[in-house]
């Protein structure tokens, strides 16, 4: 049961970004490994050091990851891979409520663990993938003293020039993916308007 907190809560935080560097103190134009390293490290760096983080106070969280998640997520292109072929279908008025409620729930479920992260620190692990042009894997691993190490891979892509999170992997399990499946049999009993309505119940416990 800690293990499966655990991978879900990193799952979300390892979308984070950094809170306590200037922005122009990570480069998301260059190396993208690098990028993904520094950012990863400083993430659990700023965590430790906020109180207010480490015991999961909403607000703070809220504004954590609306001022430093967005900017270094495609989180319209990750919300459209997580709703499948449906997202074709849905109104303009319906994606953004999908983007809002997957928000929130991503929020939650990183706000319910963060006293998760304590002496943690990430490295880069051996990578053979090469992707296309304007993508990239970074492999990654989370170590700490007397725990089994655990595998983060990041799928990015190109944005305007800059790399973005477009998907992260802990141990086997895709975010899309997982999500993706969770969300297929909703919207195949219930339609967007069900998935929508069922985002909306689990955000408000």
């Amino acid at each position: 049961m800690q293990r499966r907190v655990l991978i879900q809560s990193v799952m979300s935080v390892g979308l984070l970004s950094v809170a306590s560097m200037p922005a122009l103190a990570l480069d998301a134009t260059g190396d993208p490994e690098q990028w993904i390293l520094d950012l990863s490290n400083e993430m659990l760096f700023t965590i430790r050091s906020d109180a207010k983080l480490m015991q999961g106070d909403p607000e703070r969280v809220r504004q954590f990851v609306n001022d430093k998640v967005m900017p270094v997520v495609d989180f319209l292109r990750m919300t459209r891979m997580c709703v499948g072929p449906q997202w074709r279908k849905a109104t303009p008025e319906q994606r953004e409520e999908l983007q809002h409620q997957f928000r929130e729930q991503l929020t939650r479920v990183y706000s319910g663990a963060l006293a998760t992260v304590k002496d943690q620190k990430v490295e880069l692990a051996p990578n053979r993938v090469k992707p296309a042009p304007g993508e990239a894997i970074v492999r990654t691993l989370m170590t700490a003293p007397g725990k089994p190490d655990m595998r983060i891979n990041y799928r990015l892509k190109k944005v305007d020039g800059s790399w973005r999170i477009i998907d992260v992997d802990v141990e086997g399990i895709w975010l899309v993916t997982n999500y993706r499946q969770q969300f297929a049999s909703v919207i195949n009993s219930s339609g967007i308007e069900g998935l929508i309505e069922t985002l909306k119940a689990k955000n408000a416990r």
